[in-house]
């Protein structure tokens, strides 16, 4: 481990902490009168340099302070005449005229919202008790979005209706309570939308039925594929 500190100030204080010891102990020491007196001096210098760094450092960073709040200041006040000038061209018939009179860019309307993407892994599960079939699916990245649900209903001679939207949803979840009876199945299509930005529809889930004990509703198969 090194005696001498290797931070300055630490070490300028290890040099005035044995200024008067050395000095007055050089003959014992070995320390020549040359050797004594050239150090002296540098000592001197050293203390003198550094408080004069420390001076310009508290300096410097006065007048950094004292910068920073003039430009805090500068903008604060300036932010608070733009809202004065944007409420100006509010009102005004022209806006147009206020910005470019005030050199600055008018407001743009805001951009529309990317589409949502494509809902995948849809699933059903029925209730045997009211018969309500709850439709799930899994969408990534879908923030603000809704889902609108489509259901086109098979017949029992294997035809397929027309398809028509049938709720919306805010979750990632749909419960059709309106799923018609007598029905051989239905089929159902979810698609995310975000303001006016709609997404590219789910491939197609088809339920089909059987009836159980007692006449309860129950699901016999469901598959997943492209729509057509």
């Amino acid at each position: 481990m090194s005696i001498v500190p290797r931070k300055n100030e630490d070490f300028l204080t290890f040099l005035n902490d044995r200024t008067e010891i050395w000095s007055d102990a050089a003959p014992l020491l070995g320390i020549s009168a040359a050797n004594l007196a050239q150090w002296t001096t540098l000592v001197t210098n050293a203390n003198t340099a550094f408080s004069t760094a420390s001076k310009a450092k508290n300096t410097a960073k006065a007048t950094v302070d004292a910068q920073n709040d003039a430009f805090r200041a500068a903008r604060d006040a300036t932010a608070g005449l733009i809202r004065d000038i944007r409420n100006t061209a509010d009102r005004a018939a022209n806006p147009g005229l206020i910005y470019q009179t005030a050199n600055l860019p008018a407001p743009q309307p805001p951009s529309a919202r990317p589409a949502p993407t494509q809902p995948t892994d849809l699933r059903a599960i029925i209730n045997p008790t009211d018969g309500t079939l709850t439709v799930r699916w899994k969408a990534r990245d879908n923030e603000g979005a809704v889902y609108r649900i489509a259901r086109a209903s098979i017949s029992d001679t294997g035809e397929l209706g027309p398809s028509q939207e049938v709720g919306i949803s805010g979750k990632k979840s749909f419960i059709d309570e309106t799923v018609p009876v007598g029905v051989a199945g239905v089929v159902y299509t979810v698609r995310g939308q975000r303001g006016q930005s709609i997404g590219a529809p789910s491939v197609t889930l088809t339920v089909r039925f059987s009836t159980g004990a007692r006449g309860a509703l129950r699901i016999a198969s469901q598959e997943r594929s492209k729509a057509a």
